[in-house]
């Protein structure tokens, strides 16, 4: 039915590889199969045959269509160094419920640690962290700030129109600054690390 190949095309129905051929076959098209773009293993006379289990998984980058038909499903992020605000990788997240991670795909962002500044609060170097933007503040959370035109990871504790801006519980050294003078990208609300 139109109903089931629009279910198919927009990535909500997933085809049997052999009736997709028979409809490619219907319709007079060659199906390019996944196996078909796997690079083969050379195999010399005397070597013992390639286990293809054990082959590992191949970097095929989907085309243009399959990117429109995965948009619905799958969502690119780059993600940014926190000091220089340059994009450093890319993370590849699903959707589910229409929802990333429990937020609006629109509202979310992630950044890299650059230091250890915040490794009190289990924020070291290299991490990567998950900001739901807000501009709101909730006294106690970890937000992702820009002050005196720089973006830092601070504890926030809000006193009257000021706000103490601390690396840990704990922080000696925490900055006051204005409430009219900071201006809150979002919350953090993740953190990932690479092992």
């Amino acid at each position: 039915s139109v109903n089931y190949i629009i279910q198919i095309e927009s990535g909500k129905k997933i085809i049997k590889e052999d009736f997709a051929d028979k409809i490619l076959n219907a319709l007079g098209e060659k199906s390019e199969r996944l196996e078909d773009e796997l690079p083969r293993p050379k195999v010399e006379a005397k070597a013992k045959p390639v286990d293809n289990k054990n082959f590992g998984t191949p970097n095929i980058k989907p085309n243009a269509q399959w990117s429109d038909a995965l948009a619905g499903v799958i969502k690119n992020y780059p993600v940014e160094d926190l000091l220089t605000g340059k994009i450093v990788e890319t993370k590849e997240l699903p959707v589910l419920g229409k929802k990333i991670e429990g937020h609006h795909p629109d509202k979310i962002m992630f950044v890299r640690v650059s230091n250890d500044q915040m490794k009190k609060m289990r924020i070291r170097k290299n991490d990567v962290v998950t900001v739901a933007k807000t501009h709101e503040i909730q006294n106690g959370q970890v937000y992702l700030l820009e002050v005196d035109k720089k973006k830092v990871l601070r504890l926030i504790v809000k006193e009257g129109q000021t706000a103490k801006l601390m690396k840990s519980l704990n922080d000696d050294s925490a900055t006051m600054v204005d409430l009219k003078k900071l201006k809150v990208i979002g919350k953090c609300v993740a953190v990932s690390f690479k092992l």
